[in-house]
C-alpha cells in the first residue's frame, strides 16, 4: 500500500467526502510500483489540518478533456485546459472518501509543512 499526503482547498474536499467530486486532477502521479491500494490523507489547505483521507481505484492520463471529466472534477473543462497548459495530465480516481471527526497535524504524519501538491508518507 502506498501512502500519499496531497493538498487540497477546503471546497474541493468537501466535494469528495460528499460524493459530487470522484476524479482528482494532478499534473503529476505516482509511480506504479505494483501496489494495489494507493491511500491519499487531504491536508485542507484552508484549515491547515489533514481532514481525511481517499482511496484510489486507480490514476490514469487524461488525453481528453471532456464534459464528463469536468463533471466529475467539479471544475470547467476551460479550467482544466488552463491547469494542464502544454503539460500532461493525471485523473485520480476516488473510490472512497472518509471525512475524519477531528483533523490530525502534520506532526501526526512526521512532516513540518504541506506538500506543493502531494508527497509519499514514509511511515
Amino acid at each position: 500500500m502506498a501512502e500519499i499526503l496531497m493538498s487540497i482547498h477546503g471546497k474541493f474536499a468537501d466535494m469528495i467526502f460528499s460524493g459530487e467530486k470522484t476524479i482528482e486532477l494532478r499534473k503529476t502521479a505516482p509511480v506504479s510500483t505494483g501496489e494495489n491500494e494507493i491511500i491519499v490523507y487531504l491536508y485542507n489547505t484552508d484549515t491547515k489540518g489533514v481532514s481525511g483521507k481517499i482511496t484510489i481505484a486507480e490514476v490514469r492520463e487524461m488525453e481528453e478533456i471532456t464534459e464528463t471529466l469536468a463533471d466529475s472534477a467539479c471544475i470547467s473543462e476551460e479550467e482544466i485546459r488552463e491547469y494542464r497548459g502544454d503539460g500532461k495530465l493525471y485523473g485520480w480516481i476516488i473510490e472512497q472518501a472518509e471525512c475524519f471527526e477531528e483533523s490530525l497535524r502534520l506532526k501526526d504524519f512526521g512532516i513540518q509543512r504541506a506538500p506543493q501538491s502531494w508527497q509519499y508518507l514514509r511511515r
